[in-house]
C-alpha cells in the first residue's frame, strides 16, 4: 500500500474511532459542548471550513483515482495468465482504495453532522433547563402572589368584620339617641302642655284676684260712706 493510501485508511481508522466514541452514551452531548467550545478546538474551529474543503476535495480526488485505477485494470480477452493475475491484483488494491476512500469520505459528511446535532442538542438541552428555571421561578412567584393575596383577602374580611361590627355599633347607638329624641320630644311636648295649663291657670287666678281686689275696693268704700254718716 502506497503512502497516500496508508494515510487515507488510518484518517478512515480515526474517523471510525470517533464516530464511536461520539455514539457513546458515557459522554453526555453537554460535555462534547463544553468539549467543543474549549480554547484549543475554538481554535482549530475558526479553520474549520477550510479544513473540511481541504480534506473533501482531498478524498474525492482520490475516490476519483480510485475508480479510474479500477476501470484501468479490468481484466480484457486475450492475455496470459501472468498479465491476468497482475491486473486482478491491481484491480482488486484499486477497488479496496475505492471502498476505503468512499466510506471515509462518507464518514467525514456523518461526522460533521454528528457534530452539529450533538452542538444542537447540547444549544436544546441548555435552553430547556432555562425555560424550566424561567418556569419554576414563574410559578414561584405565582404562588407567592396567590399567598399575598389570599392574606390580603383574610385582612380584607377581617377589616371588613371590623368595620361592620363598628357599624352595628354606631346604628345600635343612632337608634339610642332616636329613642331619647323621642323621648325628649315627648317630654318637650308634656312641658309645653303643663306650661299652657299653668299659663290658664295663671289667668284664671289673675281673674279672680282681680275680682276680688273689686269687691275688696267696693267694701272699703262702703265701709267709708258709713263711717262718714256716723259722724
Amino acid at each position: 500500500m502506497s503512502l497516500q493510501w496508508t494515510l487515507v485508511a488510518s484518517f478512515l481508522y480515526i474517523e471510525i474511532a470517533f464516530v464511536i466514541l461520539l455514539l457513546l452514551p458515557i459522554i453526555s452531548p453537554t460535555r462534547w459542548q463544553l468539549i467543543l467550545k474549549s480554547r484549543l478546538v475554538t481554535g482549530l474551529a475558526s479553520y474549520a471550513r477550510l479544513y473540511f474543503n481541504g480534506i473533501l476535495i482531498a478524498l474525492v480526488f482520490l475516490l476519483i483515482d480510485a475508480i479510474r485505477e479500477i476501470t484501468k485494470h479490468k481484466t480484457k480477452q486475450g492475455q496470459d495468465q501472468n498479465t491476468i493475475n497482475m491486473e486482478q491484483m491491481k484491480e482488486f488494491r484499486a477497488q479496496r482504495n475505492f471502498y476505503i476512500s468512499g466510506t471515509a469520505l462518507i464518514l467525514w459528511f456523518v461526522l460533521k453532522r454528528l457534530i452539529v446535532l450533538i452542538q444542537s442538542f447540547a444549544q436544546l438541552k441548555a435552553e430547556n433547563k432555562a425555560v424550566l428555571k424561567q418556569a419554576e421561578s414563574a410559578s414561584k412567584t405565582a404562588r407567592d402572589l396567590m399567598d399575598a393575596t389570599k392574606k390580603d383577602e383574610i385582612q380584607a374580611k377581617k377589616d371588613n368584620s371590623e368595620i361592620e361590627k363598628e357599624l352595628m355599633i354606631k346604628q345600635d347607638e343612632i337608634k339610642r339617641l332616636n329613642k331619647e329624641l323621642e323621648t325628649s320630644k315627648l317630654d318637650i311636648e308634656a312641658m309645653k302642655r303643663q306650661s299652657e295649663n299653668l299659663a290658664k291657670e295663671y289667668d284664671n287666678l289673675s281673674g279672680e284676684h282681680s275680682k276680688l281686689i273689686k269687691k275688696l275696693e267696693q267694701l272699703e268704700y262702703q265701709n267709708q260712706g258709713e263711717t262718714k254718716k256716723d259722724n
